[in-house]
């Protein structure tokens, strides 16, 4: 397999599809080495492209694609993978119409492929790991200290896992019971 092939493999792996050979946009053909477009999240068009181009006939099929990218309304960013050196000058001058990947080896292993690509690819996060805790009212009461814990403060607390209206309700009616009033003496002053 080479260089260019396991960047599309990489790619494929991400969810991009490979595109036929030549490219052809707004009617003109464009003669890259491989090219892919995003699907699903990513919607970048992806050129693949190797040292053995000539760096002049590199940035005008650069330059080409983009100006018919413009014709054609494509909102697709341009993002150009290039394995093999490049000269700064030659980057530079790409780099105005497409993102440059580049892949300083020429037989680049999947690693390194897959670093130069990762802004193309999707975030590998670690797995979640599931921790089941103890009773939130036992955890609670534990912070509050030592306090001797009334089935008043039970009460409230457990009216937390119902939300903040509920706390506010038990937390009235606590109130209310301490003074003495009942919930239609307390609606009257209301």
């Amino acid at each position: 397999m080479t260089s260019v092939q396991d960047v599309v493999a990489v790619l494929e792996g991400a969810g991009f599809e490979p595109l036929s050979k030549p490219l052809t946009v707004a009617g003109t053909e464009f003669d890259f080495e491989a090219a892919a477009r995003g699907t699903n999240t990513s919607h970048d068009l992806v050129l693949v492209a190797t040292d053995q181009v000539p760096p002049v006939r590199l940035q005008r099929l650069v330059v080409g694609l983009a100006r018919s990218l413009d014709l054609a309304a494509s909102r697709r960013p341009l993002s150009l993978v290039l394995v093999g050196e490049i000269a700064a000058a030659s980057r530079i001058e790409l780099e105005r119409y497409a993102r440059v990947l580049p892949i300083a080896s020429t037989a680049p292993d999947v690693a390194e492929i897959e670093e130069a690509v990762a802004v193309l690819l999707p975030l590998k996060l670690p797995r979640a790991v599931l921790v089941h805790g103890s009773d939130p009212v036992n955890e609670v009461m534990a912070a509050l200290g030592p306090v001797k814990a009334t089935s008043d403060h039970i009460a409230l607390i457990r009216a937390a896992a119902d939300g903040a209206e509920a706390v506010r309700e038990a937390l009235r009616r606590y109130a209310n019971e301490g003074a003495g009033w009942t919930d239609e003496t307390g609606n009257e002053n209301e």
